[in-house]
């Protein structure tokens, strides 16, 4: 990881006049996809899920990036110093110094029959900083 950072930013979506906690993560991800298409693979979903605990709720989950890999693609992802392609909010001010654990998930988009849900074996956890970003 190269960086990680929390700001303190107005709450423009939902309408409330509230500050939220803002963060943001600079990363690599280097995964090999191949050994899950097979005949009945039609494209692959992959996405990027940062997962933290506060006072207020015990599960926090958050999409930080997604992609499809379409069976004629390149099974091969190779991502050097990204940013994360959504943004990571807190529903309040409970992102500085909290511990997060990052995890890659995919959905198996078959041809025909059941849409699995997978989460990958490795995963990642880093705390954020304590203070504010400028």
């Amino acid at each position: 990881w190269y960086q990680r950072r929390v700001r303190y930013r107005p709450d423009h979506l939902s309408g409330r006049r509230d500050y939220l906690d803002l963060a943001a993560f600079d990363y690599d991800l280097k995964v090999d996809m191949s050994e899950s298409f097979h005949w009945n693979v039609k494209m692959i979903f992959l996405y990027l899920v940062a997962e933290y605990t506060n006072e207020d709720n015990t599960v926090n989950q958050v999409v930080l990036w997604d992609k499809i890999v379409m069976r004629e693609d390149n099974p091969h992802v190779d991502l050097k110093n990204m940013r994360t392609k959504y943004y990571f909010f807190d529903d309040g001010n409970h992102l500085r110094g909290a511990n997060t654990t990052l995890s890659l998930h995919w959905n198996v988009v078959p041809n025909a029959g059941l849409l699995p849900n997978i989460r990958g074996e490795k995963h990642l956890s880093t705390i954020l900083p304590a203070e504010y970003y400028n």
